[in-house]
């Protein structure tokens, strides 16, 4: 008998074979009754034994079973989780029962789909035979070589690391005493880099502007901030005006979009037919309100993900705190029919958004297996999933089900009883009776999964027929209650999630829902703080989830959302991968500064517009963008140019044409009617309604983007937008010459224009109004020209406003110095 243990080391390989050779014997004895299994065996040869298995389980199981990775929830190379229960539930060895034992079971299927090793590295007979006698004899591990119990090393990453509080640098000289701009002088110095000089006021003040509210600093506000600047000083100047952008309604409006790019927010579902949600309004609003007052970060991220089950004071403030739940609502929808309804997808859009938004971690990646990466493992994943899937996801509607269903009631409850009281023992009667059969249409779907390896062609046609016959009348029985829904007189509702039965989530080999695995508690992953779901906890656990993601100790919570703060004011994060702070993302180019940043956050109460203050009033944010000398700008040498985003494009020229109407919109978009609905698969929801009112307010829908965001590179419905594209193409500028909409708004400008003024007098109002500066004299004599030119074929005011489409080509126009 050879064993090939794969040790290449002679002396060590020669030791196996002696152990063979002996364990061979002990076989034969065991098989002729000389030896009593049940008695065991003395300790030299339950070494033997174990030595032999150990050998064998490093040949072919701990690559995928090991320290590096644990496929399964599963490792062989450890004592203390041989014993473990993997993630399909079972054990893999259990000591001195051969049958219970998964790995010998995975080790002998001839199923491709279970059997172990996967990639046909069979093992021979005789080392089956030598992990049955070892597992007969009570699986005896002495020791432990490989050190199981050692940290991760991947957990040494230094985004899953306490924040720091380091000390601000010392001032190294006169230029800034601001402590962002010391942190970065510091790295200036031992880099030998120097900054270019600051921005001019027009500059600043534009930038400003754009920064912080997303429009264009009017005339007037020019000259009063270059008059602050000139009487008081740059600093003050600057601080007078944040504070002034903050306080409008503007602000939330602005950063709200950018929030809203980040939890893909849209006003359809996204399912095959992209059904309408008329509610979805709410949640916008509610962004935008919590910006614009300031609310902690960490209470709009609980309320988030718990404002359901947070205690309210009054009324309104339940009815906030509801609304709020439509960010866990806005999970993407899948698929067209009641029966089989994919929510496993939708949950894992939740938790990959969760991740990314939240946490700036790739958490989606351990769907189906161990994160490959970062410290996150399956079963931490589904730990995760539990509380999701103790959540009840409102229902938007789709082809076969066009009724909206488990939307949460804006009114008093006592009101809400009444309004559905002569509904209320039908709506439960066909509600209980469609989750009944749904429920036994997934476990006949698990139960075919199971039996199909085995299972005769006959069998196999026989189980999906009487699935299909369960799969029908689920389907019956959704129209039935539809059809009953549409019948109730429509009252205040809200996109918005509740809690449903709370249970710990089945683990899903390789992501398969009909392939159930261990049950997993529900759980925070142990790399950061791995709190555990309190036996006493009630309903689905997404109030302490919420407490955990926004906690203080959390290591990647705010260090995340300054990072993100900091990349939309100087073009690049401290850390560039902004949503995967995890392995396989970009390091910090100033750690200490992240995490002094993070720490300052935290102790001015969370609050966004301290953090805004800090960026904005630094001397690295007033530098110009002049600079050939650092290209990559790593260390903040200068400002980086950016282009204007659509939105900003779009209500720049709405402002400057006097068109736009600012004034928020608290109605929802003109939707047709519900009982109108009649989208398909294949005839999905694809209305537009057109609006003079911000780019944020406009009707987004997940399948079919706008020509015009497609265009300037606006956001994808579907998916968290960390970064947005920048992207210069002949699409856009065919835009700025043929657009109906740029047309309009320049003649709307033009049609601005102080008639009374001589031409010079109107081309600098011009120049004013679009740049924020006069015309040189060269620029005055050139536009003239056109000036004249244009009013050979057209009539006064066309001219003007062909004179005003140019400047909205002009690069100083679309882009921020």
């Amino acid at each position: 008998m050879t064993l090939n243990c794969g040790v290449r080391d002679r002396s060590t390989r020669n030791r196996f074979d002696m152990h063979a050779a002996r364990l061979f014997v002990v076989l034969i004895l065991v098989s002729a009754g000389a030896v009593n299994a049940d008695e065991g065996v003395d300790s030299e040869e339950a070494t033997l034994l174990e030595n032999t298995a150990r050998a064998i389980l490093e040949k072919h199981c701990v690559d995928c079973h090991g320290n590096d990775e644990s496929n399964g929830g599963l490792r062989l190379d450890t004592a203390d989780s041989l014993n473990a229960v993997g993630d399909s539930g079972k054990q893999a060895i259990v000591p001195g029962d051969l049958e219970a034992s998964e790995l010998l079971v995975r080790v002998l299927s001839k199923d491709e789909n279970t059997r172990m090793p996967p990639d046909g590295d069979r093992l021979a007979d005789e080392e089956i035979e030598s992990l049955r006698e070892w597992i007969g004899q009570g699986a005896p591990w002495t020791g432990d070589p490989r050190a199981a119990r050692q940290l991760d090393p991947r957990t040494r990453h230094w985004a899953f690391q306490p924040i720091a509080n380091p000390d601000v640098p010392r001032r190294i000289d006169a230029w800034s005493s601001h402590p962002v701009d010391r942190f970065l002088e510091a790295a200036r110095a031992d880099a030998g880099k120097t900054v270019v000089e600051d921005a001019s006021p027009r500059v600043m003040i534009r930038r400003l502007f754009y920064d912080l509210i997303g429009l264009p600093p009017s005339t007037d506000d020019v000259v009063a901030f270059e008059a602050n600047w000139k009487a008081s000083g740059p600093d003050h100047a600057i601080t007078q005006i944040v504070d002034q952008l903050l306080a409008r309604n503007e602000y939330g409006e602005r950063w709200g979009r950018h929030w809203m790019d980040w939890v893909r927010y849209a006003d359809t579902a996204g399912d095959n037919s992209d059904y309408p949600i008329p509610q979805a309004y709410l949640y916008r609003n509610y962004i935008i309100d919590s910006l614009n007052s300031d609310a902690p970060y960490d209470r709009f991220l609980i309320e988030q993900l718990a404002g359901d089950l947070m205690p309210a004071k009054n009324e309104p403030e339940r009815v906030r705190q509801t609304i709020a739940t439509g960010y866990l609502a806005m999970a993407r929808r899948f698929g067209s029919l009641i029966e089989r309804y994919p929510w496993h997808l939708t949950i894992e859009d939740t938790i990959d958004n969760v991740g990314k938004t939240m946490l700036g971690m790739t958490l989606a990646c351990a769907r189906c297996h161990d994160h490959k990466f970062d410290p996150v493992s399956t079963r931490e994943y589904y730990g995760l999933y539990g509380f999701f899937a103790s959540t009840r996801y409102p229902f938007p509607g789709i082809e076969l089900f066009k009724a909206q269903n488990h939307f949460a009631s804006l009114l008093p409850e006592e009101q809400t009883k009444a309004h559905l009281a002569k509904f209320a023992d039908k709506t439960s009667d066909l509600q209980r009776q469609l989750t009944e059969i749904l429920a036994l249409c997934e476990l006949k779907a698990q139960d075919n999964a199971r039996q199909s390896a085995s299972a005769s062609v006959d069998d196999q046609r026989r189980m999906r027929s009487e699935l299909d016959g369960m799969l029908i009348k689920a389907r019956n029985k959704g129209e039935t209650l539809a059809k009953h829904l549409q019948s109730i007189p429509e009252y205040p509702t809200a996109y918005a999630v509740s809690d449903a039965n709370a249970i710990d989530a089945s683990i899903q080999i390789k992501g398969e829902p009909t392939r159930p695995g261990a049950v997993v508690p529900r759980q925070f992953p142990d790399v950061l703080g791995g709190q555990k779901l309190p036996a006493t906890a009630e309903g689905s656990g997404r109030l302490e989830l919420a407490n955990w993601v926004a906690s203080k100790d959390n290591p990647l919570t705010a260090r995340v959302i300054v990072n993100r703060v900091w990349a939309k004011y100087l073009g690049r994060g401290i850390v560039p991968s902004t949503t995967d702070f995890g392995l396989r993302g970009q390091t910090p180019t100033h750690p200490q500064l992240l995490d002094w940043l993070a720490t300052d956050f935290i102790a001015h109460g969370w609050s966004l517009k301290h953090l805004h203050r800090t960026l904005l009033t630094s001397r690295t944010y007033r530098l110009s963008s002049n600079d050939n000398v650092d290209p990559e700008n790593i260390h903040l040498t200068h400002q980086r140019r950016k282009r204007l985003d659509a939105e900003s494009i779009r209500d720049t020229m709405l402002f400057l044409s006097g068109e736009l109407d600012t004034t928020p919109m608290n109605e929802t978009h003109p939707f047709p009617p519900r009982k109108e609905w009649k989208f398909t698969q294949h005839h999905p929801f694809k209305d537009a309604y057109d609006s003079r009112r911000r780019s944020v307010y406009l009707m987004t829908k997940r399948l079919t983007a706008d020509q015009y965001f497609q265009t300037f590179d606006g956001p994808d419905r579907n998916v968290c937008t960390q970064t947005r594209d920048q992207s210069i193409t002949a699409l856009q500028a065919l835009y700025f010459v043929n657009n109906e909409f740029l047309h309009d708004s320049a003649q709307a400008l033009a049609n601005r224009l102080p008639k009374s003024l001589p031409d010079e007098a109107k081309l600098q109002w011009l120049m004013q109004h679009l740049l924020q500066r006069s015309a040189t004299p060269m620029e005055q004599a050139w536009l003239l020209e056109h000036l004249t030119s244009a009013r050979q074929n057209v009539s006064e005011q066309q001219a003007w406003a062909s004179l005003a489409r140019s400047l909205f080509r002009l690069n100083e126009f679309l882009y921020i110095d």
